[in-house]
């Protein structure tokens, strides 16, 4: 394979480090005293401010243009509605984390919240087709078994 073809390990890496970041410091805020919903809401103007930045920079670059942008060619619009609502389930996905490690531990906390990959692996399969193999089957398995152990702690 090409080094392009394995591009996207370097952006799973960087979310990775950028949530890891983000759920540590919303740890540290709710141990400094920022309470979960009044944090939550900073948290969401902060990622709305980033949003409102980008769109401008895109419609002022043209972006949004299908002339500009081919990848846009052809595609109804109506589909960015699929975006608003996983923009929605983000906030409410950040609220309940929020709230999770103001609560508890912050590694356990993450470490459900986070296991979500398992969840996307299995709707893309269900809903868009996509093959699972057995070594991403069993990968899977493994992944809720470490975070039952580190987790839910059955092991004492």
């Amino acid at each position: 394979m090409r080094m392009g073809s394995y591009a996207w390990v370097l952006y799973a890496l960087g979310a990775f480090l950028m949530f890891g970041i983000t759920n540590f410091l919303l740890k540290y805020a709710s141990v400094k005293g920022v309470p979960s919903i009044e944090g939550t809401v900073v948290l969401w103007l902060a990622t709305g401010l980033v949003g409102i930045v980008a769109m401008l920079v895109m419609v002022v670059t043209g972006r949004f243009n299908p002339e500009v942008n081919p990848a846009l060619a052809g595609l109804n619009f109506k589909y960015f509605i699929i975006t608003a609502v996983a923009g929605v389930t983000l906030a409410l996905g950040m609220y309940f984390l929020k709230v999770a490690v103001a609560l508890g531990k912050a590694g356990p906390a993450t470490a459900i919240a986070l296991s979500n990959a398992m969840l996307v692996a299995a709707l893309a399969w269900c809903i868009l087709g996509e093959k699972l193999g057995v070594s991403e089957i069993v990968g899977m398995v493994l992944y809720a078994v470490a975070i039952i152990i580190f987790a839910l702690k059955p092991l004492g």
